[in-house]
């Protein structure tokens, strides 16, 4: 466990939460419309327990918070499967997916249905630490929960890094920008900009 910090008071706790998850609550149009225009990386954020079982879900909320110590933030939707095991597996894998990953991405997202097994998606293995890794994320962020609060519909989680995995390749990123999954690397080669300018 990281110093300084602090952190839940066990395993089998559940949140530290700040507001009041019955209250009513309205996403205005204006910053449903503006947040749109953020382009956030595109990564599978999975988890497992004690009994073998499997959680995974797509996430744009992923954030580096530190390199020393190598922490990250990760956020994720409270009730989904995987949001509601965190508090109790206490360990995640941050995937980072390339622009070959959308269907995956699609996949644990929900877009494409739900199957009786997600990991049937890609090409997975279990990491150092016991986590779902995809072997070909760009890389792998297997961590420990270090702190875990309770926000109205999400979970916001610092974890502490504990193994990194990298594929060695650099391939293309899969960003979400303007509600859609999409490449950073345009399709078409655009014209050199001093070409233009002649």
């Amino acid at each position: 466990m990281l110093a300084d910090t602090q952190t839940l008071p066990s395993p089998g706790s559940t949140t530290t939460d700040i507001y009041d998850l019955d209250a009513p609550w309205q996403v205005p149009d204006d910053f449903r419309d503006g947040i749109r225009h953020l382009t956030r990386g595109v990564a599978v954020l999975t988890s497992a327990d004690d009994k073998g079982e499997r959680y995974g879900v797509t996430t744009t909320g992923v954030c580096a918070l530190s390199m020393d110590p190598p922490t990250l933030v990760v956020c994720v939707r409270r009730r989904s499967p995987l949001g509601a095991q965190l508090p109790r597996t206490r360990r995640f894998c941050v995937n980072v997916l390339s622009s070959r990953h959308r269907s995956i991405a699609e996949t644990f997202a929900g877009r494409r249905g739900v199957p009786a097994d997600k990991f049937n998606h890609g090409e997975w293995t279990t990491g150092t630490t016991g986590l779902p890794v995809l072997t070909e994320a760009l890389a792998a962020f297997e961590c420990e929960v270090d702190l875990l609060y309770g926000y109205p519909n999400h979970l916001i989680v610092v974890g502490a890094v504990r193994h990194v995995q990298q594929t060695g390749e650099q391939d293309d990123p899969l960003v979400y920008a303007s509600g859609q999954l999409s490449s950073l690397v345009p399709s078409v080669p655009s014209e050199p900009v001093m070409a233009a300018l002649s």
